[in-house]
């Protein structure tokens, strides 16, 4: 079972840049999808062709893209945040929001439950202007996938917003005072490891320096330096560790941020 969490900075400016393509390339069983920033009813046209503004995408892409459910969480805060899950098998049941531990209009936390699987796409608040609000829904959401592991196999994939250690960053002394590398961030990260959370990546890929976000300009101009981090994550609950096959962050061009991929056995 291979898993896909990818933040897309926007579906509609990701699928002109081949966020289609990548989905019929890849073909994973479930994609946890981030920033999807519109609305259900326009998200559903721009990724099924169901508008006739879509007709450039051809008819095998289309049929493809119908061999998934697609679950939406938009938010009720027009072009801004808002998650969605794709997925090969029908979900036994769909979890919007966290329930008792946290509720927001943004659209931030989706989770399918397949069997004894449940899959949490979460979009975790960027701190610059909200820290706050950061560690409050990070505090909600360890306390929601601990609840959902006492019974289910958990996942929790997202873009996190948060490099937890030097390796997962270029510029670690330059970024310890920015948001991003705070040190009551990476202490909250740290703190879902603790409640027996595994970083599949770094579980399975030890010393490997890879990155899921680089600035726009380095995907066109290779001799560029920018910045990059490790801040998007696909987090697995003890009970999944024996099996996890293969942990991978790829190569795609259709947002800022890069793909994740788990395989799972």
């Amino acid at each position: 079972m291979e898993i896909i969490s990818y933040n897309i900075n926007g579906i509609r400016a990701s699928v002109k840049a081949g966020l289609i393509e990548f989905i019929e390339s890849t073909n994973a069983d479930v994609y946890c999808f981030q920033e999807v920033r519109c609305g259900e009813q326009l998200a559903r046209e721009v990724l099924f062709k169901e508008h006739e503004q879509l007709d450039f995408l051809s008819s095998a892409v289309e049929s493809k893209m119908k061999n998934y459910t697609a679950i939406f969480n938009c938010g009720n805060v027009s072009g801004y945040a808002g998650t969605m899950i794709l997925s090969k098998s029908a979900p036994d049941k769909v979890f919007y929001d966290m329930g008792e531990f946290w509720k927001d209009d943004e659209g931030r936390t989706t989770t399918i439950v397949l069997g004894e699987l449940a899959i949490v796409c979460a979009y975790i608040p960027n701190g610059n202007s909200r820290l706050d609000f950061k560690m409050k829904y990070l505090d909600a959401l360890t306390k929601y996938i601990t609840f959902l592991a006492k019974d289910y196999d958990v996942l929790c994939a997202g873009d996190y917003n948060i490099a937890h250690s030097e390796i997962d960053l270029t510029n670690p002394k330059e970024c310890s005072n920015k948001s991003v590398f705070l040190p009551i961030e990476r202490e909250a990260f740290s703190k879902i490891l603790k409640q027996g959370f595994i970083d599949t990546f770094r579980h399975l890929n030890k010393n490997l320096v890879k990155y899921s976000w680089r600035s726009y300009r380095s995907v066109y101009d290779k001799s560029y330096n920018s910045w990059k981090y490790r801040i998007d994550y696909i987090l697995a609950s003890a009970s999944l560790e024996k099996r996890l096959l293969s942990a991978d962050i790829l190569e795609a061009n259709a947002s800022d941020h890069l793909p994740v991929l788990l395989e799972l056995n």
